[in-house]
């Protein structure tokens, strides 16, 4: 566990509020403690917003470590927040946390943090930690990690096996929308009415060190067919093969293609359940050169592969960042950069 020092990134977060929002409103809530409408993501005159019971919202945020989730260290995040002057926390999910065994959902951690949240009178922004935590499964339950031959992780080009599960595992997709479902579906039973929480962040930075793509034989088989028709139509492009189509980036663009696809099948799937705000952040890569993407988590959203993202994860409201200098880019509006 984390010492208490490290717990809060208070910077990080509420650099990345301010980027986002460029108006505060107070949070106005019926007598009886219900809000009066969902969160939403909102565009005006290409202005961007957060409402929140009907107006603005700036979130300041604060953002507990990794591993602080758990009832027994709440005491100690919540004087944290105030001391920052936070109104919203951010806190992670794990689905470790929900679905130790498979199939029999726990959520008395989120219950707790939402009961706590209240009467700390703060939001929250929910990040779930499933089969991306910083490119690895981490977060993910023991009988998902430590089996995998029925979730394969990525091998790299020489053979080696990283970190990662595959994007392309249909049995990994199947249990990560199973068990995101349930979480929505529970948070929507919990706080359908109050909205204490504003936004879920899906998965935690895409991607893969190490290797550029999966070269398993499965991937193989799929990375030698023709690139899928939504992706040649929405960058208007040519059809062929990823090597015909995108040349030397064939490898990275196809690796970031059925990761973001991966990730938007969660979500939407999530969105079914209970419709908020979702939004993915990215490990970044160099902004001014290009990057050998062996240095850097390839095929997560950074921002060679932007355009990938948004065509293929239309449930994907926005994307962020993991790091201090963080700006978010909305991905299914035509302004860009807020």
């Amino acid at each position: 566990m984390t010492s208490v020092p490290n717990m809060m990134k208070a910077g990080r977060s509420l650099l990345m509020a301010a980027t986002l929002l460029a108006a505060l409103a107070p949070t106005a809530r019926a007598a009886d403690g219900q809000s009066a409408e969902m969160p939403r993501l909102v565009r005006e005159d290409g202005r961007y917003a957060l409402m929140v019971d009907g107006a603005p919202y700036l979130v300041l945020g604060a953002q507990a470590n990794n591993s602080s989730n758990w009832p027994s260290v709440l005491p100690q995040v919540w004087p944290a927040v105030e001391q920052v002057q936070a109104n919203t926390l951010f806190m992670p999910i794990a689905w470790q946390q929900i679905e130790a065994t498979e199939g029999k959902f726990d959520f008395s951690f989120l219950d707790t943090l939402l009961a706590q949240a209240r009467e700390h009178r703060k939001h929250l922004v929910l990040l779930w930690f499933g089969t991306w935590k910083n490119n690895g499964p981490s977060y993910a339950p023991d009988w998902v990690k430590l089996d995998n031959d029925r979730f394969p992780r990525v091998v790299g080009a020489r053979g080696v096996m990283r970190g990662s599960l595959s994007p392309l595992a249909p049995a990994t997709l199947d249990a990560d929308r199973k068990a995101f479902v349930a979480f929505m579906r529970h948070l929507k039973q919990a706080d359908g009415q109050q909205h204490t929480v504003l936004m879920v962040q899906v998965e935690n930075e895409t991607g893969t060190y190490g290797a550029v793509r999966d070269f398993t034989p499965m991937a193989q088989k799929v990375f030698e067919g023709k690139v899928p028709d939504d992706l040649v139509k929405a960058l208007k492009k040519q059809p062929g093969t990823w090597k015909d189509v995108f040349g030397k980036d064939a490898d990275e663009f196809f690796h970031a293609y059925h990761i973001a696809r991966f990730v938007d099948q969660v979500a939407a799937a999530g969105k079914a359940e209970y419709p908020i705000p979702m939004y993915v952040n990215a490990a970044l890569r160099d902004p001014f050169k290009d990057q050998d993407p062996y240095s850097y988590s390839s095929g997560g959203p950074t921002w060679n592969v932007l355009d990938i993202w948004k065509a293929a994860a239309p449930s994907i409201d926005l994307v962020g960042t993991g790091h201090l200098r963080s700006r978010l880019r909305f991905l299914h509006q035509d302004a860009g950069t807020v």
